[in-house]
C-alpha cells in the first residue's frame, strides 16, 4: 500500500531538506508539514486544503501529485476530510438603519417644532415676523457637518473648524489579500481553534483574492492564519492592514486587533 508520509518525508531527507527549510520554500507552516508527513490529517484545516497543502509539497519534493491525490480520496476523501462548500446565506437580513436617517429624522422633527413654536409667537411679540424656517436640508448639513465657529477678538476675527466625529465600522465590507513578491498561505477562519473554515488558499505572486460581506454574513470578528506576511498586502474594509509574523490573528471590521496567536 502506498504510504502518502512515509513517501514524503522519505524524499525530504533524501533531499537533505530540514523541515525549516521547507517552511521557507513552500511557505506551509512546520506543523502542518509534521502532519502530512505522519498522516495526521486532522492537523489540516479541512479536506480543500489539505489538498491545497499536499500538492504544494509533493510539487516541492518532484512526487507525482496525482498519485497522492488518488491515495488520500481513497483512505481520507469522506467523514472529517470532505471537502467543505461556502455558500453565501439564503435570505438576506435587514440592515440597521443607517446613521444619516437617524440624523434626518432628528433634524425633521426638529423643524416641525420650530415652525410651531414660530406660528403659535413663541418667545416673540405678535407685531414682530416670525423667523425664518430652516429648511430640513440645511437643519441636517448644519448638525452632520458642524460649520466653523466665528468668534470676534480685539485683534479680529477668528473662525475656529470644527474635528469631525469618526465613526468605527461595524460589519464586514470587504477584505483583500495581495500577494506582491513571492507564495503566501493565508485562511480565514470563523473561530480561534481554526476548524470553521471560511476560505484559504495559497497565493502565487501576482494574485489576489476579495471576500465580500455575503461571506461574513452578521459576523463582527474572524480569525486570520498567515503563513508568511513578507509581500503581503491585506486590506480590511479599504483600510491597509500590516502583519510581521507567521501566525494567527484576530480580525474586525475595523482592522487587525490581535496576533499573533
Amino acid at each position: 500500500m502506498f504510504e502518502i508520509g512515509t513517501t514524503l518525508r522519505d524524499a525530504r531527507i533524501r533531499r537533505n531538506i530540514s523541515l525549516q527549510q521547507a517552511e521557507e520554500d513552500t511557505k506551509i507552516r512546520v506543523k502542518y508539514i509534521q502532519a502530512m508527513e505522519n498522516e495526521d490529517f486532522d492537523v489540516l484545516p479541512g479536506g480543500t486544503y489539505a489538498k491545497g497543502f499536499l500538492r504544494t509539497y509533493a510539487d516541492y519534493l518532484g512526487i507525482d501529485f496525482q498519485i497522492v491525490l488518488d491515495e488520500y480520496n481513497e483512505r481520507f476523501g469522506t467523514g472529517d476530510n470532505f471537502e467543505h462548500t461556502i455558500e453565501p446565506p439564503r435570505t438576506a437580513k435587514p440592515k440597521a438603519p443607517h446613521k444619516h436617517q437617524n440624523f434626518l429624522f432628528v433634524a425633521i422633527l426638529a423643524v416641525a417644532i420650530i415652525a410651531v413654536l414660530a406660528y403659535l409667537g413663541w418667545g416673540n411679540s405678535s407685531s414682530k415676523t416670525p423667523p425664518p424656517v430652516p429648511s430640513a436640508t440645511q437643519a441636517t448639513t448644519t448638525q452632520a457637518a458642524q460649520a466653523p465657529v466665528t468668534t470676534k477678538t480685539q485683534a479680529g476675527t477668528v473662525t475656529m473648524p470644527t474635528t469631525p466625529t469618526l465613526t468605527q465600522a461595524d460589519t464586514f465590507q470587504s477584505i483583500v489579500f495581495k500577494s506582491t513578491s513571492q507564495k503566501n498561505w493565508v485562511g480565514v477562519y470563523k473561530d480561534k481553534s481554526l476548524n470553521s473554515v471560511i476560505w484559504g488558499d495559497t497565493l502565487a505572486p501576482g494574485q489576489s483574492k476579495t471576500l465580500n460581506s455575503s461571506n461574513f454574513s452578521s459576523m463582527t470578528t474572524v480569525w486570520l492564519d498567515v503563513g508568511s506576511p513578507h509581500g503581503l498586502v491585506i486590506q480590511v474594509n479599504g483600510q491597509d492592514q500590516k502583519v510581521s509574523a507567521p501566525g494567527v490573528y484576530q480580525v474586525t471590521p475595523n482592522g487587525i486587533t490581535a496576533g499573533p496567536g
